[in-house]
């Protein structure tokens, strides 16, 4: 049997765990300072995104007021404009229709004569009555 190679023991070395937090806490910086430096161009975006939307709806804003201004101002000289010309003329299509016989153009006599039927009948007229021959 052999009793392994001959020469002294071994020397065994202790890894040095500093040098290996400090490696591990650069490389831990580095990444949240990158993680920090896009999160922070994010918001840098975001926030000129917003102000560009704000500008916009301000413009919006204005724009709506002065069309309402213009409406009023509009209104204001239609209403100075209508009182200097006045009314225009009815048309013929806003008058009341004729009805009953004004609009069949028969002259009738008014009041409770006009409800009772006349008896006007002639007996000479051909046609009236029952003949028998």
């Amino acid at each position: 049997m052999c009793g392994g190679g001959g020469g002294g023991g071994g020397t065994i070395y202790q890894p040095d765990y500093d040098a290996y937090d400090r490696e591990f806490d650069l490389q831990r910086d580095a990444i949240n300072q990158q993680m920090s430096s896009s999160v922070m161009s994010m918001q840098t975006e975001l926030q000129g995104v917003l102000r560009d939307q704000q500008a916009l709806r301000t413009k919006i804003n204005d724009r709506k007021v002065e069309v309402a201004e213009d409406e009023d101002k509009l209104q204001e000289e239609a209403m100075r404009l209508s009182t200097l010309i006045g009314a225009p003329p009815p048309e013929k299509s806003a008058q009341a229709p004729e009805v009953g016989s004004r609009d069949r153009g028969i002259k009738t006599s008014k009041g409770k004569k006009s409800l009772r039927i006349g008896r006007t009948a002639n007996s000479s007229s051909q046609g009236t009555g029952l003949n028998i021959t």
